[in-house]
């Protein structure tokens, strides 16, 4: 049994009013045995794979952080779908599952497994390849940290992975046991918030603040529904002109969401999900960034120069003595206070600003040595989630060389989405060339 740290828990919290679970999208040359026989071995795989064999124990009265305890994978956390369906139609069911969030107090995972999919970016009109899904709380990781779980589940036989157990400690001892944990640290937690606040604000002046966008029609409700889009791209191609891939899909943005917003768009800034560097001290080892897009500069590649310059620093700057103290704060405050702070949150507050007007999250998955039962991979991508006031996002995910590209967004908020991925298709185009 393991505390959360203050990051996970916020996450999980947030969870629980805006869905913020992660997709993480595999395609697969056919693997060579039935798709019933995979998801059992898929099963059994997960069964070895730390990450995956954890769920979520709430602390009665919210007295202290949730705690992980362990949980055996079960069969029901892998769904089978034989029905043949082209790639659009997987796109339509997969956005449907933002519908179905986990509860993960129950599981914190669920896998989709499409067994019969056609017509799929690199592969033949007649081809048929499988698809899985990992659906996973963004409580259990980040970007890097879910994705490299994704490779354990399918790197190794499962007769190389040794099953887990659930936890042995009974329900009622556990909760009595974590009550009183949370209550015994509460004065102790008070105090340090007091000093670490008392300290963050004496640096606080020393911050250099984010830059902050006007909101465009695209940093709104979204609604229930979702579109997902995705354009595979060659990796050598993409960064043909010199310019590492974020960038080179930064520069792509900044072409293309303009010409869709129209000529009111003179300044735009996107909201970058950034690794964090050093000894992790949470599962969601990240934090997000505003990025100018830098629309003012004619010239893409002195375009692309600021832009790659802007995340640079924007790396460097998670160092600052000011930001390291407002860390070490939020991560000292008492359970209580800081998940009444996220059930206190006003979803729908308008800000007069926003970090960036669509967020973009990238992430590099590894080489493309997987395999799912005999089946090869061909590319990975994901959907990062949406949010009252987040309409549009990417991802850009890397796999061997291959990168894809996806759009998440709604009909509400772009009832016209095949118009901007057309646009978008157009400027990652250049460095195709």
């Amino acid at each position: 049994m393991q505390r959360m740290a203050a990051a996970d828990a916020a996450s999980y919290w947030m969870s629980e009013r805006i869905p913020n679970d992660q997709f993480l999208l595999y395609c697969f040359a056919a693997p060579s045995i039935p798709t019933e026989e995979t998801a059992r071995r898929l099963v059994a795989r997960a069964g070895g794979v730390e990450d995956l064999c954890l769920r979520v124990h709430d602390v009665p009265a919210g007295a202290d952080r949730p705690y992980w305890v362990r949980a055996a994978p079960t069969e029901d956390q892998v769904r089978v779908d034989t029905t043949t369906r082209t790639w659009s139609s997987l796109l339509e069911t997969v956005a449907g599952l933002v519908g179905d969030p986990l509860v993960p107090t129950d599981a914190a995972w669920r896998l989709h497994l499409f067994g019969s999919v056609t017509g799929v970016p690199t592969a033949g009109a007649d081809e048929v390849k499988t698809v899985v899904v990992l659906q996973i709380s963004h409580a259990l990781g980040d970007g890097r940290r879910v994705s490299q779980a994704a490779r354990d589940l399918f790197d190794a036989p499962p007769a190389q992975r040794d099953g887990r157990r659930d936890d042995p400690v009974p329900g009622p001892i556990r909760d009595a046991a974590t009550v009183a944990l949370g209550l015994a640290r509460l004065p102790v937690e008070f105090l340090d918030t007091m000093r670490r606040g008392f300290e963050a604000a004496r640096l606080a002046g020393r911050a250099t603040p984010g830059p902050g966008y006007p909101l465009t029609r695209l940093n709104t409700d979204p609604g229930p529904k979702r579109a997902l889009r995705v354009l595979v791209l060659d990796r050598h191609r993409l960064t043909a002109a010199g310019h590492p891939v974020t960038t080179a899909v930064l520069t792509a943005i900044s072409r293309a969401l303009p010409e869709y917003l129209g000529e009111h768009a003179d300044r735009l800034g996107v909201e970058l999900t950034v690794g964090r560097t050093g000894e992790p001290d949470a599962r969601n080892h990240f934090r997000s960034v505003g990025i100018d897009l830098h629309l003012d500069v004619d010239d893409l590649d002195e375009r692309a120069r600021l832009i790659r310059e802007e995340i640079v620093a924007a790396r460097d700057a998670d160092t600052d003595p000011a930001r390291v103290a407002q860390r070490r704060a939020t991560q000292a405050t008492p359970a209580i206070l800081a998940r009444w702070g996220v059930r206190g949150f006003d979803l729908q507050a308008r800000p007069a600003t926003v970090t960036g007007v669509t967020v973009v999250s990238s992430v590099h998955r590894g080489a493309a040595d997987l395999e799912l039962d005999g089946g090869k991979v061909l590319f990975t991508t994901g959907f990062p989630a949406l949010s009252p006031v987040q309409g549009l996002t990417h991802g850009v995910h890397g796999l061997g060389d291959r990168v894809a590209v996806s759009v998440t967004t709604s009909p509400k908020v772009m009832p016209d989405v095949d118009r901007y991925v057309a646009l978008l298709d157009g400027a990652l185009g250049r460095g195709r060339e």
